[in-house]
């Protein structure tokens, strides 16, 4: 049974429980990264990315926990120095005592996770997983669905909801479009298996070759960029993690950490 006051570790197993954390890739830090696990939480917040603007908040309002989908440390660390850096970020977490828990490709895959949001947000139909590479260990981070519109349709969803600047189209506008594959983030990846699938990927971080190599497979393409396809899913986790913890959440998705404007 759960103390009153729940601790680090507990929040992460009942996150856990509902992620999955240990079927992610060896390359993602998912689970607790910083922080005490026996620590009490009475306040915890949730981020899209611990940004500046994120670290400065909870410093000024501190929380005991923070949930972030973008890991902060992504590579082996030797030092935690100030300045500004990933690793200056940690280290001004660790003053302010406050730990840090990921959930990356796990909340992407997760069943009510990112890529359900997504589908969801595109009124996919009978949505499928699929992207799993059991030799990567990772897990099926994308959703393929009915969908009844054209790329144009598309494109002008993903417009009305994050406004126009900076989507990318690659296939014709006025296609129709029966089925829809869809991977937030990065899923330039999975342009092979998406094809086989659907006839247009929704995703982000497309290259120039893979958008070829797409139409090559006659898979359209809609890339309205990397933080863009993940916004669906902010709200979901703000919901997951409210019901992990049994807490009020103090939600900082509002702080964007998109790098292109």
């Amino acid at each position: 049974m759960r103390s009153p006051v729940p601790t680090v570790e507990e929040i992460a197993v009942a996150l856990g429980e509902r992620t999955m954390p240990e079927h992610t890739p060896v390359w993602d830090p998912a689970g607790l990264q910083l922080g005490d696990p026996a620590a009490e939480v009475a306040r915890i917040g949730v981020c899209h990315e611990v940004n500046e603007a994120v670290v400065a908040r909870v410093e000024s309002a501190p929380v005991d926990l923070l949930v972030t989908y973008h890991p902060l440390l992504f590579t082996p660390t030797n030092r935690l120095l100030a300045g500004r850096s990933a690793g200056a970020r940690s280290y001004r977490l660790i003053r302010a005592g406050v730990a840090l828990l990921v959930t990356h490709t796990d909340f992407d895959a997760a069943p009510g996770g990112m890529a359900d949001a997504l589908a969801a947000f595109f009124g996919l139909r009978d949505s499928v997983a699929f992207g799993a590479d059991d030799e990567e260990g990772l897990p099926p981070i994308g959703r393929h669905g009915a969908f009844s519109g054209t790329i144009g349709a598309l494109d002008a969803m993903v417009s009305d909801a994050f406004g126009p600047i900076g989507i990318r189209i690659s296939g014709d506008r006025e296609a129709d479009v029966d089925r829809v594959a869809v991977v937030p983030g990065s899923g330039s990846a999975l342009i092979s298996a998406a094809s086989l699938v659907a006839q247009a990927l929704v995703t982000g971080d497309v290259s120039h070759h893979q958008a070829v190599a797409a139409r090559d497979l006659g898979l359209a393409v809609v890339d309205p960029g990397h933080t863009a396809t993940e916004r669906p899913g902010m709200g979901a986790l703000v919901e997951m993690v409210t019901e992990a913890s049994g807490l009020d959440v103090v939600d900082l998705t509002g702080f964007d950490p998109r790098t292109w404007v």
